[in-house]
């Protein structure tokens, strides 16, 4: 929510600076500079959950993550521009000259750019939204530190729900269906997006991104725009526990 205060302020910002130096207002330009202040610390406080989000929320490998840094990156320059913008005019008194109007448009529209790309990552990739539907319950997780380790009990999940486990670096999702338990990976092969945030319904789970659909049991892909499969992992179920065999390929490199 913090997003909206630094870019109203450093938007609102400019216009007081142009308007203030068109009519030669001073009281204008003053409000001006006193937003890029408050923009700079809104800014900043609003940097802390974003950085979060890209290391903590955004799947890796995905586009949602290339997207997430050149935002964080964008908006790391744009809040160095204004940093030196407050430093160059010195205080609210001095008028903006040509340089610094030239500077801080340019700013501004990097802005707005920026901003986009904030707009995508929440509402194309569904960043920091929970919109599985209410049957699903709430997402499980889990971190293993070895193949060996069970990854949940079978009477955890209900039909429909899925869990995301993280095991060996790689994000295995655990989902129940009438067809039993099945794993499979939890990159789309489409974008990346992370298929332990979709809906699961009936043994087809559809990314939460774009709309494609796998089969959990096979991988097979059952509607576009995905054109791969997405891995699938055997499952083994000892004394009601509910263990993920690697790869064989990793069974080798363990071996």
């Amino acid at each position: 929510m913090l997003v909206a205060f630094p870019i109203g302020l450093f938007i609102g910002g400019y216009i007081f600076d142009l308007i203030g130096v068109a009519s030669g207002n001073a009281t204008l330009w003053g409000a001006g500079w006193y937003c890029i202040i408050a923009g700079l610390v809104f800014g900043a406080c609003a940097a802390i959950p974003g950085i979060i989000d890209l290391l903590g929320v955004v799947p890796p490998r995905s586009s949602g993550r290339n997207r997430g840094w050149l935002h964080g990156g964008l908006n790391a320059v744009i809040l160095l521009v204004f940093i030196w913008m407050a430093a160059y005019r010195g205080d609210a008194a001095t008028q903006p000259n040509t340089l610094a109007l030239v500077v801080q448009g340019c700013a501004v529209i990097a802005l707005g750019f920026s901003g986009w790309l904030g707009g995508a990552l929440a509402y194309r990739n569904q960043i920091g939204v929970d919109r599985r539907y209410a049957g699903a319950g709430q997402l499980k997780t889990r971190t293993l530190d070895s193949w060996s380790r069970p990854v949940c009990n079978q009477s955890e999940l209900a039909h429909g729900q899925v869990m995301l486990a993280e095991v060996g670096g790689e994000r295995v999702v655990v989902g129940k269906c009438p067809e039993g338990i099945a794993a499979f990976s939890d990159h789309c092969t489409h974008k990346g997006g992370p298929l332990s945030d979709g809906a699961l319904v009936g043994c087809t789970v559809q990314c939460p991104w774009h709309g494609s659909q796998f089969d959990i049991h096979t991988g097979r892909v059952v509607a576009g725009p995905a054109e791969e499969k997405i891995e699938v992992y055997e499952t083994e179920i000892r004394g009601g526990e509910v263990y993920v065999k690697p790869k064989k390929s990793k069974e080798k490199k363990a071996a």
